[in-house]
This record gives C-alpha cells, structure tokens and sequence, in this order.
C-alpha cells in the first residue's frame, strides 16, 4: 500500500513538473552516510519519498497510504500527534512531520559536506565580511530553506482535531491530499521566487538563500548519483542491470543494457591510468599520467540520448562502481569500476 501511494504521488509530480527546468524531482531516494551513524554505530540511513529541489530550496513529500481516516491533533507542546482507523479501530502512529524533519536535517548535513562541489563561493564584494562573519567566504547549505508536505493518499480522509494548523514557520508546512500537492508546490517557489528578486521583499525568510540554475541541476545530479537502493536479489556482475537510480518521472524499470561500453580513455593523452573524482559539473575522470581530466560520457550507448546537467542521461556512483542510465530508454550500463 505504501509503494502505491508513493506511485500514485510520482506519477502526479511527473505530469505537474516533467517539463518545467526550474524544479527537479527525485523520487525513492536513498542515502548511506557514515558521517551520521545510527545508534548501533552503523551508517546512517535517509529514505525520502519524493524531493523538490528548486533555486530558493528544497521540498520533501512524505506519501502516507490512507485508506480510511487519519487524525491529527496539537499534543499540548506545539508538536503533532496523529492516529489513523484501521478495521474500525484507532491506532497511534510516528508524525511523518517530525520523520520528514529528521530526513530534512540529514540531507542538510549531506550537502554541507560536499558545498564546495556544489556551490560557488559569496559574492566578491561580501567575500572579506563572510570571512569575518563565518570563517569563510565558501557557501553552504545550513540555511536552505527544507519545507515539509505530507501527502495523503487520495482515497484517504483528513480530520484535523481541534481544528489544528499546520506550522507556518520558518516555512510553511503542508497536510495534503495527493492531488493538491503540485498546486502547493507550485505556490511556494513562486512565493520564494518573489521574496529572492532583487527588488522583492523578503518576508520572513523567504527570499533569503539562492542557488543558480545550474548549481541546482548539480545538486540533483550529485544526490542521484548517491542513491543506494536498499536490496538487491544480484550483484550488478551477475545479472548484467541494475536496480533504478531516483528519477524525475514515473517509476519505471530499467532494461539490461545491451552492448558494453568503450573503454575509458583521457581526452588529451589517450592513457587509459585514470582515476574516478566528482566536481561541481558531475563525475569526471583524472589522467595519472598527464593530470588532465575528461568528463564521464553522458550518451547512451543503445539510443545515442545526450545528457545534460543530469538531464536525460545521468551517471551515478554505487560504491567503487559507475554507472550511465538514460531515461529515454530505461537502459543502465556500468562505465567504470575504480581500483582498491
């Protein structure tokens, strides 16, 4: 049921943003991050539904599956408390709010950490005062704005007890049907978009963070390229495909891929000793003989696709591994393994 609402609410961001370059959408995201480890000491684990990202933030739709009721009421403290009916009966369960807030948090964590890949530094003109300020003039990502929409399934019914209101700061907080979320999503960028102009007006703190347009499509090809799907019945060696990386459309299957890619080569030298780094532009590969570097190729081999920003065709990396994936044709090929 889960996975079906998870479907139902891809599917109605696909048709709302598939053309539009200005917002991205990655759905089933998965990120591994020793950095934040679990309890048990083992690596930290975020899965997001479905992420927004756009050039004032980023947006998380947490699907819940809804079949009945599900309530949701002040718990006396300004949190949120919610119940849902299931074969008549009134069960407690987390907030997705609360779960989407820690999902928000260990996201901001994972891009502050690579910022210097992602984002440029201040403006030159402000860099000595960031310095002073911040002890350095590199952006980051601490203060992106991260907004929260639960998304209810549409067959579901939503009773807000009490009359209870979603929070509304710093950002506004949405409980929504499935249907209705694009629309919100929709009013929000545009209501971040007026505040960021140069001659708009901040309202609160709106308008407060920008990226550009392609630091955002970097930051969406970074995170799709850091997706490690959960579970896998064999290896990538084995079956010769792999599982699908988060994609801005409706879930669909991969295909094996159906020839072998060329061999990697450096662009100036024609060596072939290389060595696999990720930059602000996407994955590239550095010569060992001459230092030069040459980007991963973004063209599928089955269908002649070219990507671009991670458009279209994408790479992503799963462990020492690289792979090409193309949208058009749901094929994904390995394209390099890195040495121990």
């Amino acid at each position: 049921a889960g996975a079906e609402a998870e479907r139902q609410m891809a599917f109605y961001l696909h048709r709302e943003f598939v053309t539009d370059p200005a917002v991205l959408v990655l759905n089933d995201l998965r990120l591994v991050d020793r950095h934040q480890p679990e309890h048990d000491g083992r690596p930290g684990v975020c899965q997001i539904d479905h992420l927004i990202l756009h050039r004032c933030g980023a947006i998380i739709v947490e699907s819940k599956s809804v079949t009945d009721e599900v309530s949701v009421r002040d718990d006396g403290a300004g949190g949120d408390e919610w119940t849902r009916r299931f074969r008549g009966q009134e069960q407690g369960f987390p907030s997705p709010i609360q779960q989407a807030r820690r999902q928000g948090e260990f996201l901001r964590s994972y891009l502050q950490r690579h910022r210097q890949d992602l984002l440029g530094k201040v403006n030159t003109g402000l860099r000595t005062l960031a310095k002073l300020v911040a002890g350095s003039d590199q952006r980051g990502f601490r203060n992106m704005p991260i907004q929260i929409i639960v998304a209810i399934s549409d067959q579901g019914k939503i009773r807000r007890v009490n009359q209870w209101k979603e929070p509304t700061k710093p950002f506004r907080t949405f409980v929504s049907k499935a249907d209705l979320v694009p629309a919100k999503i929709r009013k929000e960028h545009k209501r971040h978009k007026a505040a960021s102009r140069l001659l708009g007006e901040p309202k609160g703190d709106y308008g407060v963070w920008l990226m550009q347009a392609e630091e955002t499509a970097a930051v969406a090809e970074f995170l799709a390229s850091s997706h490690q799907p959960k579970e896998r019945a064999v290896s990538a060696d084995q079956s010769g495909a792999t599982p699908r990386p988060p994609v801005s459309t409706a879930a669909n299957t991969p295909k094996p891929a159906t020839s072998s890619p060329p061999g990697a080569a450096c662009k100036d030298c024609g060596g072939s000793d290389l060595t696999a780094q990720w930059g602000k532009y996407g994955y590239y590969w550095k010569c060992l003989s001459c230092g030069k570097t040459t980007s991963m190729p973004t063209i599928c081999s089955a269908c002649g696709a070219e990507g671009h920003r991670g458009k279209g065709v994408r790479i992503r990396k799963e462990g020492p591994k690289y792979f090409r994936w193309c949208e058009q044709c749901q094929i994904e090929e390995r394209i390099w393994t890195e040495r121990a």
